[in-house]
């Protein structure tokens, strides 16, 4: 009965105790009575982890909630909203099928400006032929106006700051591209007041060979093969154009010869300035623009102004709004041209200017009547096809 008893108090007693007592009896110890006695409680569950509660699972690195802590784990496979879709935050550039927007706008800002003012010199100068002097000299003198707005703050919101009129390390700096950049405008209307339209354009194709060439000399990069079939096409429409061209002067051509040259040297000169000078395009412009109304001085002297601009106020009405547009499209134009090489090259500035042709060389025909026959037509289409080749080529 005892032995009976024995065992039914031993299966009453807890497995927790009698294993403790098994140590404890290998020990040479017995289990302690407290231990031996006390009830088991209720077996506990495992504990859960709870999820995360929406607040918490949104709260990021550096919130006032939660200081110094990063992403839960419900947030860090989600992609960043200002960066999904572009990669790292900062070094996407906007895309249009595969082209940089940060290079084309400047090219096709810098295209329509050069095209209007080819149109809007031809107009003017067609009607009037003594306003060349006098519209260069307006044309920059607009520009010194650009000073006035700037030094008071107001283009600010356009990322032009204020700078003073006249510094001489500047000036003396900028004087190069200010005699150059007066030989260009000069030339060119000049060029117009004796050529048509179309073969100035064709001409001006020229420029872009003579940069391309001396680009890859400095750079030291072979030419690729669609680049020179472009130069090929750009030289057999010149030749192709001014065979036939009905308006052979000596002097247009001469004046166009020192466009192109002084072009060339205005582009290295730029690019020269913007690596080396850290010179602001606005600034770049103000001193040109005073260096060319200083250079006209003389030209002015020579000439009757007041009868010039006494003619100049007879004209119609549509050829003095084209005058008085011109200053303003001056000031863009020189902003754009600097805007476009420093986006992109020197040769690419250049061949954007086959493209502003092709509306040129057409309007001029139209407008103007400009005499033109079939081997004309045929020198131009040659010469805009290259100058459109050079730019695919140079997309590639």
């Amino acid at each position: 009965a005892s032995h009976s008893l024995l065992q039914e108090n031993l299966r009453g007693m807890p497995r927790r105790s009698t294993s403790a007592g098994r140590r404890a009896s290998r020990g040479g110890r017995s289990p302690s009575p407290s231990r031996a006695a006390r009830s088991p409680g209720p077996a506990k569950s495992p504990k859960k982890r709870s999820s995360p509660s929406p607040a918490k699972a949104t709260r990021r690195k550096g919130s006032p909630d939660t200081p110094g802590k990063g992403l839960t784990k419900v947030d860090r496979g989600k992609p960043s909203p200002r960066t999904s879709g572009r990669g790292r935050e900062g070094k996407g550039d906007s895309t249009l099928g595969g082209v940089s927007l940060d290079k084309v706008i400047p090219c096709v800002a810098y295209a329509s400006s050069s095209a209007y003012m080819t149109l809007a010199q031809k107009y003017v100068v067609m009607s009037l032929r003594e306003v060349k002097s006098i519209f260069l000299f307006y044309q920059n003198f607009t520009a010194l106006f650009l000073f006035f707005p700037a030094y008071l703050g107001w283009l600010e919101r356009f990322k032009i700051t204020r700078y003073p009129f006249w510094e001489t390390r500047v000036a003396l700096r900028v004087l190069p591209l200010g005699i150059t950049y007066t030989i260009m405008l000069y030339s060119s209307n000049y060029a117009l007041s004796l050529l048509s339209v179309p073969m100035v354009s064709v001409l001006k194709n020229l420029g872009p060979i003579l940069i391309t060439v001396t680009e890859s000399w400095i750079e030291k990069h072979p030419l690729s093969t669609w680049t020179l079939v472009s130069m090929v096409m750009l030289v057999l429409g010149s030749m192709v154009a001014g065979y036939n061209d009905l308006q052979y002067d000596t002097l247009g051509y001469l004046a166009m010869f020192f466009n192109v040259s002084t072009n060339l040297c205005h582009v290295q000169l730029t690019k020269y300035i913007q690596k080396t000078g850290g010179i602001k395009k606005e600034v770049v412009l103000h001193y040109q623009s005073v260096f060319m109304c200083i250079f006209l001085i003389p030209l002015l002297m020579r000439q009757n102004v007041p009868l010039i601009i006494g003619k100049l106020m007879k004209q119609n009405s549509d050829v003095l709004v084209a005058f008085l547009s011109t200053g303003i499209n001056g000031v863009i134009i020189a902003l754009c041209s600097m805007w476009c090489i420093e986006r992109t090259s020197g040769s690419t500035y250049s061949m954007v200017g086959a493209l502003n042709k092709i509306p040129s060389s057409i309007l001029g025909l139209i407008i103007f009547n400009d005499p033109i026959d079939v081997l004309n037509l045929i020198g131009v289409a040659i010469g805009l096809a290259g100058g459109i080749v050079f730019t695919v080529a140079g997309g590639r």
